[in-house]
C-alpha cells in the first residue's frame, strides 16, 4: 500500500513537471496571484454568470410572447397553406390552357400573315384614287359655282315676280269681270240660239266695221 507522502510526491511530480515545462516553453514566470487565483478572480466570474442569468431571464420573458405570437401566426398561415395547395392545383391546370393559347396564337399569326400585303394594296389603291378625288373636288367646285349662278337667277326672278304682283292683281280683277260677263252671256244663250239664225241670215256687218258691197 502506497503511503501518503509517496502519493503526494507522485501527484506533485506529475503536476509540477508539466507546469514547469509549459512555463519554460512559453517564457511565463508565475507570480503569487497566479498561484492563489489561477482562474482569475472567481468572484468576478460569478457576478458575470449571475448577470448573464438575469439577461437570460429577460430574454426568456421577451421570447415567450414572441413564441405565442408565432404560434398564432402559424395557425393563421394554415388556411393560406390550403389556398396555396389549391393554387398549385390550378397552376397544374394551366398547362393545358397554355397549350391551347399557343395554338390560338399560331392561328392568329397565320391569319395576320397576309395583312401587310393587304395594307400595301389598300395604300396603292388610295394613291391611285387621289387624282380621282382631286378631279371630283374640282367638279364639286364647278357645281357649287353653277348653283351660285342659279341662286342669282332665282333672286332675279323673285324680283321680277315681285314687280308683277300688282299687275297680277289687276289681271285677276279683269278675269273676274270677264267671268261675270261670260255668266251673263251664258244666261242669254237660249235666246241667242233662237234669234241668232235669222239675224245671221241678214248678213249684217259687224258693228263698227264698214260694209263691203257684193259684186
Amino acid at each position: 500500500m502506497i503511503t501518503k507522502k509517496a502519493w503526494l510526491g507522485v501527484v506533485l511530480g506529475l503536476g509540477l513537471a508539466p507546469a514547469v515545462l509549459l512555463c519554460a516553453v512559453n517564457g511565463f514566470l508565475p507570480g503569487l496571484d497566479d498561484v492563489v487565483d489561477p482562474l482569475g478572480r472567481p468572484s468576478q466570474l460569478s457576478l458575470e454568470v449571475i448577470d448573464s442569468a438575469g439577461q437570460f431571464d429577460t430574454l426568456t420573458g421577451i421570447l415567450v410572447p414572441k413564441h405565442a405570437q408565432l404560434a398564432g401566426d402559424i395557425q393563421a398561415l394554415d388556411p393560406l397553406a390550403h389556398d396555396l395547395e389549391g393554387l398549385t392545383t390550378k397552376a397544374g391546370e394551366l398547362t393545358g390552357q397554355a397549350k391551347t393559347l399557343n395554338s390560338s396564337t399560331g392561328d392568329v399569326s397565320a391569319i395576320a400573315g397576309p395583312l401587310p400585303g393587304l395594307v400595301a394594296n389598300v395604300t396603292d389603291r388610295a394613291n391611285q384614287a387621289s387624282p380621282t378625288v382631286a378631279g371630283l373636288s374640282t367638279a364639286v367646285g364647278s357645281v357649287t359655282t353653277q348653283l351660285a349662278a342659279i341662286n342669282t337667277g332665282l333672286t332675279t326672278i323673285e324680283g321680277t315676280l315681285g314687280t308683277l304682283g300688282p299687275k297680277a292683281t289687276a289681271i285677276a280683277a279683269t278675269l273676274a269681270n270677264v267671268e261675270e260677263e261670260a255668266r251673263h252671256v251664258q244666261e242669254l244663250g237660249p235666246l241667242l240660239a233662237v234669234v241668232g239664225p235669222p239675224v245671221n241670215s241678214l248678213n249684217l256687218p259687224p258693228l263698227g266695221v264698214a260694209t263691203t258691197p257684193n259684186p
